[in-house]
């Protein structure tokens, strides 16, 4: 217990000391992950479009199985190693 109690008097010390705003919201988001898992992600018109293209696809024979997208991803890593 005494362990946790010095890493929090660090963390907020540290915590305290940041002036980057960017790095504040991150640390934001990192302690209030868990409460987000209650909120409803509401897709945008376009995150719509997608998905029902998507689904139309794989309605018209269009898609791959994964195994098959595991080997297309790492042949692109492979060329992209190469670069």
């Amino acid at each position: 217990m005494l362990r946790n109690a010095k890493l929090k008097k660090k963390l907020v010390a540290k915590i305290r000391d940041i002036d980057n705003g960017e790095m504040l919201n991150q640390i934001a988001r990192i302690v209030h992950f868990e409460e987000k898992f209650d909120e409803v992600y509401i897709m945008s018109p376009e995150e719509i479009e997608a998905v029902e293209d998507g689904i139309e696809q794989i309605n018209n024979g269009q898609s791959i199985s994964h195994e098959e997208a595991r080997k297309h991803f790492e042949e692109w890593l492979k060329k992209s190693e190469s670069l």
